[in-house]
């Protein structure tokens, strides 16, 4: 009975003392990025082609996050952000008629970041799962006709690096892929930022 005890005692005693180690050890921080989203949409999949239409795409934005996060330790962090994805913009005339398109998206979401540390660099890998609101609107002649938004659940990975400047800042460059936004394609990111460790 008392060998039992001890050896409970000495389980939860072990057990506290790592959980309050790893407990000092999380260190919460900021971070926000700015940088180019490129969409995978094309006018094909706006406007049929062979219907006699004179078309642009543009699929590329600023966009930009900002967000927090908790690195646990060395290795594993959590990261809850706020991300605007920009717009996507298509124009196609008939030579009397002008149609527009437009989607912008925005929404927040959680990662898991994976950090492999070295030295004053680190490289990480991330997953995550956004809740992304996107905005369609359809004009024709400059006159809205369809305005309409669409709220999906959408999973991301990314991967990246990091440069510290010291204990409290680093320089962050990463890709991401947000998939299927709007239902409808996949939105890459390619963002630079700064981190502020507490």
């Amino acid at each position: 009975m008392f060998k039992k005890t001890l050896f409970t005692a000495t389980f939860v005693a072990l057990f506290s003392a790592s959980a309050l180690s790893q407990a000092q050890e999380a260190q919460p921080y900021l971070f926000a990025s700015l940088g180019q989203s490129d969409a995978d949409l094309s006018t094909g999949d706006v406007v049929p082609s062979g219907i006699g239409l004179n078309s642009s795409m543009d699929n590329k934005d600023t966009a930009w996050k900002i967000g927090a996060g908790l690195k646990l330790n060395q290795y594993f962090a959590f990261e809850a952000e706020y991300v605007e994805l920009g717009d996507v913009s298509f124009r196609a005339t008939d030579g009397n008629n002008n149609l527009g398109f437009n989607a912008g998206t925005e929404g927040y979401g959680l990662n898991g970041v994976l950090t492999m540390p070295l030295d004053s660099f680190s490289l990480f890998a991330k997953l995550g799962y956004h809740r992304l609101e996107t905005d369609f609107d359809l004009s024709v002649n400059g006159f809205d006709v369809i305005s309409d938004s669409q709220t999906e659940w959408v999973t991301s990975f990314g991967v990246g690096g990091g440069y510290n400047l010291g204990e409290r800042v680093t320089l962050v460059a990463e890709f991401e892929r947000y998939r299927d936004v709007g239902d409808e394609y996949d939105v890459d990111l390619l963002s630079a930022g700064i981190r502020y460790n507490f």
